[in-house]
């Protein structure tokens, strides 16, 4: 009788790198099909998986690797328009030592991204100023039709603003 052949298990890890790459191809095909959703949701878990493939290199002493996957992951970030996040991941693989030119790209990337989280700031954020919704008058304050001590007046401001956009 024949004895199956037994593959030896593949670790964590390198189940984790195949998803991510597996992944990236994924969301890649999708978009040259033009289905932009489905690709922007493999985008996000092939995202997930770089971040989780670094961390565990990182664990086992792989800084240069886990490198270069913080990078993939915070691309994947970029694409998807989540600026802030590939600024974290950016702004860590920066840490570890690099080579000139790898450092000079991923700066290059981290001050894009920079920008980009910058004007996507100015464009969605109204000024906003707080004006107690209080007017005083003498020793009493007028809040919502209602005079109130001063005590009583601080507890409301502490609890309640108006929010006025410029």
């Amino acid at each position: 009788m024949r004895r199956a052949k037994v593959k030896p298990s593949e670790s964590a890890l390198d189940k984790m790198l195949g998803e991510a790459s597996w992944l990236l191809s994924h969301a890649e095909a999708l978009a040259d099909y033009g289905r932009e959703e489905e690709s922007a949701a493999e985008l996000a878990r092939a995202a997930g998986c770089e971040e989780q493939v670094a961390c565990w290199l990182d664990a086992a002493g792989r800084e240069l690797e886990a490198v270069a996957h913080r990078v993939s992951a915070a691309s994947c970030y970029e694409q998807l328009g989540q600026y802030a996040r590939a600024v974290t991941l950016l702004r860590a693989a920066l840490s570890v030592p690099l080579s000139d030119d790898y450092h000079r790209r991923v700066e290059q990337q981290l001050a894009r991204c920079l920008a980009l989280a910058d004007k996507e700031l100015r464009q969605t954020s109204p000024r906003i100023t707080h004006k107690p919704a209080a007017a005083m008058r003498g020793d009493r304050l007028t809040v919502d039709r209602r005079t109130r001590s001063k005590h009583e007046f601080a507890e409301y401001c502490t609890a309640k603003f108006i929010i006025v956009a410029k």
